[in-house]
């Protein structure tokens, strides 16, 4: 497990992760509203990318796409989404299916019957120690295979 205490912490700790990723990867981000998700996005895509790269959250595009490089980022937000009909006409099977992207999922859950084959989650929570700031934030590894190997060691 990880623990952040700030913004640039996170920040940070998404460039690492962004050193160890590679396109076809899928990972699934979770975690409640204004966890920083998105900023962990940030950091991923400046290192993945190897450019300073504006990210926002695509809460209402429902994807945006990243690119520099010749790389490229899918970063996908499905929490208005609640029934495969409406993942349907997104875009999303494509995106996830992409051998020359990275993909980054926020509120996959939303959608459960529709996962991707392979993936790994990062789950996120506000941290509960009493002598951490209330910015503090655990950041933890789930998942199996080869991409959990690989990252595995960036959460000892």
């Amino acid at each position: 497990m990880v623990i952040t205490h700030q913004l640039d912490e996170t920040i940070e700790f998404g460039r690492k992760l962004g050193q160890r990723l590679r396109p076809g990867d899928v990972i699934a981000l979770r975690g409640n509203l204004g966890i920083g998700k998105t900023q962990l996005v940030h950091g991923i895509a400046q290192t993945y990318l190897g450019a300073p790269t504006h990210v926002c959250s695509p809460s209402f595009t429902i994807i945006n796409r990243y690119d520099a490089n010749g790389r490229a980022i899918h970063h996908l937000d499905l929490y208005r989404l609640s029934t495969l009909e409406e993942l349907e006409s997104t875009g999303y099977w494509d995106a996830i299916e992409d051998p020359n992207a990275l993909v980054l999922i926020e509120w996959l859950e939303q959608v459960d019957r529709a996962q991707p084959i392979e993936f790994v989650t990062i789950d996120i929570n506000f941290a509960d120690d009493s002598d951490l700031s209330t910015s503090a934030r655990t950041f933890a590894l789930l998942g199996h295979g080869e991409l959990y190997e690989r990252l595995a060691p960036l959460f000892a």
